[in-house]
């Protein structure tokens, strides 16, 4: 008897795999085609729904290009000519284009823009209770929306024009909400608002103690700012005395140098944050040698290691000499109570790349300043 291959096997299998699919397909081709039929109708039916969906979307796009023209001519106008008849009109206009976006429907980015800008346009034009229901829609619509903080800040600005007891009330119970968020410049700029919204209610002390979260807040800021400014410039002192220290070796160092920068170290390692004083500390040292240094770079001894570390001793001294000056006068100037002129002082040592912004501290300051003098002289402030 012939002995059977794999291969004939296989072959036998798809023989019958194919007669079995042969004969189902003849007892329910009417099955068969009906399910057919319906894919093919449901791909139909989501090819023709994306194609209006991207249409749609693309006819709202081209929609909203043009409401948020309007806008900007609106915007340029008010800057241009002020809020006078011409302008609230453009405004108007721009806002009637946008809530056509709104109606005609879109992706959800366009709609919220659309809804965003119509609260503005409102606000602009004066309307503004029509913008606070505006904003109000946006925020219950967009809850996760970073415009969210904008438009509670348009919600309150919206009550502090509309200018009632009432309303200036609502306008700090939402400045309350800002202040939960985190910081920028909204949440600075709402607090220097409550204060405003405060003076306007009466509420001096209210006012005052707003101003002071500003003016506290920036003066923690600028002592930050010259510590993190000292810490940089501590890292080049002791690159500048490890240098000549590996060009003079022994040499480099005598007692007092020793036990100035011993001092230094120590004081460095307290762990306090005062990088200022430790910096005070290092450059004591450093010049408590800076003349043996000289004198040693002129000898011409060892001269590869030495340039090294007279550039590095430059590059120190080029950052330290005006820093150190501008913080020790500004040191000065604040021990006086004089803070105006120490922020110009701090200011030269130190970016103020922070907030409160310099403007916003003035701002608060000078507020605190004309009820504070008010009410010694028992009358209204300015």
């Amino acid at each position: 008897m012939a002995r059977v291959t794999k291969k004939q096997i296989k072959e036998d299998k798809l023989v019958s795999t194919t007669t079995k699919l042969t004969i189902y397909l003849e007892g329910n081709w009417k099955k068969v085609a009906g399910i057919a039929g319906a894919i093919i109708i449901a791909i139909a039916a989501i090819i023709v729904f994306y194609a209006y969906t991207s249409n749609k979307n693309s006819k709202v796009s081209v929609m909203l290009s043009e409401a948020t023209k309007l806008y900007n001519e609106a915007e340029s106008a008010m800057q241009k000519d002020g809020n006078i008849e011409s302008t609230i009109s453009k405004y108007d206009t721009a806002k009637a284009k946008l809530q056509e976006v709104v109606n005609h429907g879109g992706s959800r980015s366009t709609i919220s823009e659309a809804i965003f800008l119509s609260a503005r346009c409102s606000y602009q034009a004066g309307k503004y209770n029509e913008a606070i229901a505006d904003y109000e829609k946006y925020i219950n619509k967009y809850a996760k929306s970073p415009n969210v903080i904008a438009a509670r800040d348009g919600i309150a600005k919206s009550y502090i024009q509309l200018g009632d007891d009432e309303s200036l009330k609502k306008a700090i119970r939402y400045y309350d909400e800002l202040s939960k968020y985190p910081e920028s410049y909204i949440t600075v700029d709402a607090i220097l608002n409550k204060g405003m919204c405060h003076e306007k209610l009466g509420e001096k002390d209210k006012a005052v103690e707003a101003y002071k979260v500003v003016v506290d807040r920036f003066k923690v800021k600028v002592e930050a700012a010259i510590q993190e400014k000292s810490k940089e410039v501590v890292q080049k002192a002791k690159d500048a005395i490890e240098k000549y220290q590996d060009a003079l070796g022994s040499s480099a160092s005598d007692a007092n140098f020793k036990s100035l920068l011993e001092k230094a170290q120590s004081l460095e390692k307290s762990k306090q944050e005062k990088w200022f004083e430790v910096l005070l500390a290092y450059d004591k040292a450093i010049l408590s040698r800076n003349e043996y240094w000289q004198e040693q770079s002129a000898s011409g001894s060892n001269s590869s290691k030495l340039q090294v570390a007279e550039l590095a001793l430059r590059e120190y001294e080029n950052e330290s000499l005006d820093m150190i000056k501008a913080v020790s006068m500004g040191r000065k100037y604040e021990a006086d109570g004089d803070w105006d002129t120490a922020i110009r002082y701090y200011g030269r040592s130190a970016e103020f790349s922070f907030l409160p912004v310099r403007d916003m501290y003035i701002k608060a300051q000078n507020r605190m300043d004309l009820i504070n003098i008010a009410k010694q002289e028992g009358k209204p402030e300015a």
